[in-house]
């Protein structure tokens, strides 16, 4: 903003004094006067925006928000409304100051919780009323979302946010070896323990509601993932006993395998891309801080 100012200054000054017309237009002395008026409120909110007082402020009220759209059910619902309003009043204004303070426009509008803000701001602002039916639902499900500009207003959790956008990419190479291990053990517990291939004792002292946990691929897939949250597992394993007598050795193999290799390494492997990526984000967040410690003692 104050590079602009002086550029236009420059351009004023420029001008002849026999420029005719041009000196009688009290354009570009109105458009210099707003620049001056817009610099100078710009440095005024900049500081305000960027204070520890306003991020605690606005933190209050995103989550005085979701507590009343918790309880939204046991209040009045013209109290609701009127409080609802209140709320929309203050996060319009924040966004409009977010907007005047901010500390450049490349910044501004490269920041995508600067449209998270706007999304959800237009969606508070259409009343349910006007769009009806099913919409009207789908609206009032949306404002719920409210609660994901904390993620915004706290540097902490932003943080967290940001690590794991990092981590995707490696998120992603572990879920498809995830897949690989799981697609392999599914076809090999369907091969192995369909309920067909067994030979069930008349003296069945199972679980009564025991279904085919490897009758499909699907179903196998399923009973697997049941094992990785230690959902009675070693229930399932008694139950394929009695049904394969003869296969204890291997029933108790192929679980137990399983649940070391998913339980313990797999999800292992996750945490630990997670933890790399905090840590290079730690890293990057550091040298930020440092490069903005520098160019401000610079300038002193």
């Amino acid at each position: 903003m104050e590079a602009m100012l002086r550029r236009h200054e420059n351009m004023a000054l420029s001008i002849p004094q026999n420029a005719g017309i041009l000196n009688r237009r009290p354009l570009p002395q109105t458009l210099l006067r707003a620049l001056r008026m817009s610099s100078a409120l710009q440095k005024r909110i900049k500081p305000l925006v960027a204070s520890k007082w306003f991020e605690q402020f606005v933190l209050c009220i995103i989550l005085a928000n979701a507590v009343l759209i918790f309880f939204q059910a046991e209040l009045d619902p013209e109290l609701f409304h009127r409080i609802e309003l209140g709320i929309l009043c203050i996060f319009i204004v924040e966004f409009i100051l977010r907007f005047v303070g901010r500390v450049s426009d490349t910044v501004y509008f490269k920041d995508p919780w600067t449209y998270f803000d706007a999304f959800i701001i237009t969606i508070s602002i259409i009343p349910p009323e006007a769009l009806g039916g099913d919409y009207a639902v789908v609206l009032r499900t949306l404002r719920v979302l409210r609660i994901l500009r904390i993620f915004r207003v706290s540097k902490e959790l932003s943080l967290i946010i940001t690590v794991l956008v990092k981590s995707i990419k490696s998120l992603g190479y572990a879920g498809f070896v995830f897949t690989i291990f799981l697609y392999i053990y599914a076809v090999t517990g369907v091969s192995l323990f369909k309920a067909g291939n067994a030979e069930i004792p008349p003296e069945w002292t199972g679980n009564p509601q025991w279904i085919d946990p490897y009758g499909t691929p699907g179903e196998a897939m399923f009973t697997l993932f049941r094992i990785l949250t230690g959902d009675d597992w070693t229930d399932l394993r008694y139950n394929l006993i009695e049904a394969f007598p003869n296969m204890a050795l291997v029933v108790t193999l192929f679980h137990v395998s399983w649940m070391v290799l998913s339980a313990f390494l797999l999800i292992n492997l996750v945490i630990g891309a997670i933890i790399n990526n905090y840590d290079r984000t730690m890293a990057e967040v550091a040298e930020e801080e440092a490069a903005q410690a520098a160019k401000t003692a610079a300038r002193q």
